[in-house]
C-alpha cells in the first residue's frame, strides 16, 4: 500500500508492477473510481506498453490486452459473472483506494478486494490516510498475505493558503509554506468581507445566486477579478473548483472578456478539437454543447464535469495537460487522481451540499483538491485561493486548513442488488462478504476498547455511594407505580370511546413533549407539557389491520393540533419539527401527533379568527395562565365526564 501526498510519484509503484506482470507474461488489472482518470492512464500506458486495453461505461478498446484499465465497477461486474479475466490475473491494482470511504460507491471497493482471487497480489495506491496500518491489516487477514506501507509525511511541493474576502479587492496570506497558520492575516481578511444581504447576490435570469458575488453593470465579478490578477502575476495554469456544474458554465462565461491564448496556440486548440470530433456524425456536431464550447478553449478557457460529453472531456484534459487551456472550471471528481497539476487551485466556495445539508469542507477535502496546486519539478510552491463571502470562524479555517486527512472507514451496507449478485454467483457467500468486510474488522477492533470502557463504567458506579440509597430505591419504585397507573387512567381517558366526543375542534389540549434521546428520564413526576388547539382528527388504519373483526370506533388516531414547535433549517430535503414546552422559543405550526400524546382535555373552546402569526404567539402563551384557573378548579375532563 502506498500511502503519499500528490505529486509524490506513486504511479511509478503501479508502472513497476504492470512491467514485471507483462515480464512474466502474466495479466494485471488497473482500477480506478472514475472514467477521467482510467482514459489518462491508458494513455499513458499506451505510450509506455504496447498491449494495453480499456473497459469503461463508455467505451471498450482491446479487452483481451494483458493490461487492462477499468473502472472498480467494471472490475466488480467481472468478478460477480464470473469472467475468465478473474481466473487469469496475477496482479490487481486499485488507484485511489481511500475512495473507499465514499458513503454511494465505497462499499464497490470492499466487495472488490474481498471477492478478489485468492492467489492474486495487490497494490493499492492511496492520498494520505491516518489509518493506513489498520487497512493493511484487514487485507493481510481477508488474503493471508502481508500487506507492507509506503508513506510520506510532506509534500514535495510546498502550499501557500489565501483568503480572497468577497467584494475586497486584495489576497491575505493565512497559511505559509512552513504550515504556520497567520492569525492576524486572517482578521484582516474577514475585516475585508462585504457581507451580502442573507448570503443572496443578485437576481440572474429570474433566480438567486449564490456564493460568488456578481459585479453589478459595468463592475467586475469577484471571480473575474481573481482569474485577472492570476493571469497578471503568472501564477496559470489555474483550476477554480466548484461543486455545481451549473455554477461551473456560469462562471466561465463570465470570462468572455478575457483571451489568454495567442494566435498560434488558438490554431493549435482548434485543430485537435476537430480532429478529435471527427469521431461524431454531423449531427453530433452541431449540439450547442460542442458548438459552445469551442470559443472558450480558443481563449484559453475550458470546463469539466460529469455533464460533458466523454469525447468532449478528453479533450479540454488533453488541452489542459499541452498548456492550452490556462483556466479551467471543474468540478470535484477533477481533483480524484488526474494528474493534471496547476500552478494555482481557486475554490469558488467553502461550502457544499453533501446530499442532507450544506456545510464546510473537510480536510481531506480540502486536502484532496488543494494537492493539484504546485507542479513538482516546475513550481517552487503552489498556491491555494479560498473565496469566502460568509463569516469564517478560526477554529473552522483552521480545521480546514491545516486538518489532518480524513480516516479510511468503512461505508460498506447491504443492499438487495449485492445479495442477489451473491445469489446468483456459484461461489457467492452473502454471509463470508460480511465476515470479511472492512466494516467487520473495524467493528472488531475496536471490541476491546469498547470492554475497557464498560470496565470502567461499572468500577465507577460501584465507587458510587449514595446517601440513603433504600429509601431512594423506594422513592424509585413508587414513581414507576405512579407513572404506571397514571397511564393506565390516561389510556382509559383517551380510548376512542370516551374521547372522541370531546376531540371537537377549538377545544383545548394538553400534550407531552417527546423527549431528547440525550435526555434521560428524570425523578420528578412532572413530564414536560405543552398546550394547544384541536384543529381536527382523523382514524389511521394499520396496515395489518382487519377490519372486518374490529368495532368501528376502535383503532388508531391521530389529532391535527396548533401549538408551538422548532422547525429544523440545517438540511433542505429534511425538516425535523420538534413538539417544545410553552417556556422554549417556537413558533406556532399546526402538527398532527397520535393521540396516546395527549395527556389532558380541558372543559373550554377557543373561538379563532384569521390572526397573525404574532397573536397566535400570544394566545398560545395565554394558555398557560387558563391551565393554572383549570388546574385549581379541577375542571378537566375525566373518565365521568
Amino acid at each position: 500500500m502506498v500511502s503519499a501526498h500528490t505529486s509524490a510519484g506513486k504511479t511509478v509503484v503501479a508502472l513497476y508492477a504492470i512491467a514485471m506482470s507483462l515480464r512474466n507474461k502474466q495479466r494485471v488489472i488497473y482500477t480506478s473510481p472514475i472514467k477521467a482518470l482510467s482514459n489518462q492512464k491508458y494513455r499513458e500506458f499506451k505510450e509506455e506498453f504496447s498491449d494495453v486495453g480499456l473497459m469503461t461505461g463508455d467505451v471498450t478498446i482491446e479487452p483481451n490486452a494483458s493490461c487492462l484499465v477499468m473502472t472498480t465497477e467494471i472490475w466488480r461486474s467481472m468478478q460477480y459473472k464470473g469472467s475468465e479475466i478473474t481466473r487469469e490475473v496475477a496482479w490487481i491494482i486499485f488507484d485511489e483506494v481511500h475512495y473507499m470511504r465514499d458513503r454511494e460507491r465505497g462499499v464497490v471497493w470492499e466487495e472488490s478486494i474481498v471477492m478478489a482471487p485468492k492467489n492474486s497480489r495487490f497494490v493499492f495506491l492511496s492520498a494520505t490516510v491516518p489509518n493506513a496500518k489498520e487497512f493493511a491489516d484487514w487485507v493481510a487477514k481477508v488474503h493471508q498475505q502481508p500487506c507492507h506501507i509506503v508513506y510520506t509525511d510532506y509534500r514535495p511541493t510546498p502550499l501557500q493558503h489565501y483568503i480572497f474576502p468577497s467584494g475586497g479587492d486584495g489576497l491575505y496570506l493565512v497559511v505559509d509554506e512552513k504550515g504556520k497558520f497567520r492569525e492576524d492575516s486572517f482578521q484582516k481578511s474577514l475585516n475585508a468581507l462585504v457581507p451580502a444581504s442573507e448570503g443572496i447576490k443578485k437576481k440572474e435570469n429570474g433566480k438567486w445566486q449564490k456564493g460568488i458575488t456578481i459585479g453589478r453593470a459595468g463592475e467586475e465579478s469577484d471571480i473575474f477579478k481573481i482569474v485577472k490578477m492570476i493571469i497578471q502575476r503568472q501564477y496559470d495554469p489555474v483550476i477554480l473548483f466548484s461543486f455545481s456544474k451549473r455554477e461551473c458554465e456560469f462562471l466561465a462565461m463570465q470570462m468572455a472578456k478575457l483571451d489568454l491564448n495567442g494566435d498560434d496556440e488558438k490554431v493549435n486548440v482548434e485543430t485537435i478539437f476537430w480532429s478529435a470530433m471527427d469521431i461524431l456524425s454531423d449531427d453530433d456536431k452541431k449540439l450547442p454543447q460542442v458548438s459552445n464550447i469551442l470559443p472558450l478553449l480558443k481563449r484559453g478557457i475550458g470546463v469539466h464535469h460529469s455533464g460533458l460529453l466523454p469525447i468532449l472531456k478528453e479533450v479540454i484534459e488533453i488541452l489542459f495537460q499541452e498548456g492550452l487551456i490556462k483556466c479551467l472550471f471543474a468540478t470535484e471528481t477533477f481533483s480524484i487522481g488526474l494528474n493534471m497539476p496547476a500552478k494555482t487551485v481557486v475554490f469558488t466556495n467553502v461550502r457544499k451540499f453533501d446530499g442532507d445539508k450544506f456545510r464546510w469542507i473537510s480536510s481531506g477535502e480540502y486536502i484532496q483538491m488543494s494537492g493539484r496546486a504546485g507542479r513538482r519539478g516546475i513550481d517552487k510552491r503552489g498556491i491555494c485561493i479560498l473565496m469566502v463571502d460568509e463569516k469564517l470562524e478560526p477554529s473552522t479555517a483552521k480545521m480546514m486548513l491545516k486538518g489532518n486527512a480524513d480516516c479510511l472507514n468503512s461505508a460498506f451496507h447491504l443492499s438487495y442488488n449485492m445479495i442477489l449478485n451473491q445469489m446468483r454467483c456459484e461461489d457467492g457467500d452473502p454471509e463470508n462478504l460480511l465476515r470479511n468486510s472492512f466494516y467487520q474488522f473495524q467493528a472488531d477492533r475496536a471490541i476491546p476498547s469498547l470492554e475497557k470502557q464498560v470496565k470502567d463504567l461499572e468500577e465507577e458506579r460501584n465507587s458510587i455511594i449514595i446517601e440513603e440509597e433504600d429509601s431512594l430505591k423506594n422513592y424509585y419504585d413508587l414513581l414507576q407505580q405512579y407513572r404506571s397507573l397514571k397511564k393506565d387512567v390516561r389510556d382509559i381517558v383517551f380510548s376512542p370511546k370516551y374521547c372522541l366526543p370531546f376531540l371537537q375542534a377549538r377545544r383545548l389540549v394538553c400534550i407531552e413533549c417527546s423527549r431528547s434521546e440525550e435526555v434521560s428520564p428524570s425523578f420528578s413526576i412532572k413530564d414536560p407539557v405543552t398546550w394547544g388547539v384541536i384543529i381536527n382528527f382523523e382514524r389511521v388504519k394499520s396496515v395489518s389491520e382487519d377490519d372486518a373483526n374490529r368495532k368501528p370506533e376502535d383503532g388508531d388516531y391521530t389529532v391535527d393540533i396548533l401549538t408551538r414547535c422548532v422547525v429544523s433549517k440545517d438540511g433542505i430535503a429534511k425538516k425535523p419539527i420538534k413538539i417544545v414546552p410553552l417556556k422554549e422559543p417556537g413558533e406556532p405550526v399546526v402538527v398532527s401527533v397520535p393521540i396516546s400524546q395527549a395527556k389532558t382535555l380541558i372543559l373550554l373552546c377557543c373561538f379563532m379568527l384569521s390572526i397573525s402569526n404574532m397573536l397566535i404567539n400570544l394566545f398560545l402563551l395565554s394558555i398557560k395562565l387558563v391551565y393554572s384557573f383549570f388546574y385549581i378548579s379541577k375542571k378537566f375532563i375525566n373518565k365521568r365526564d
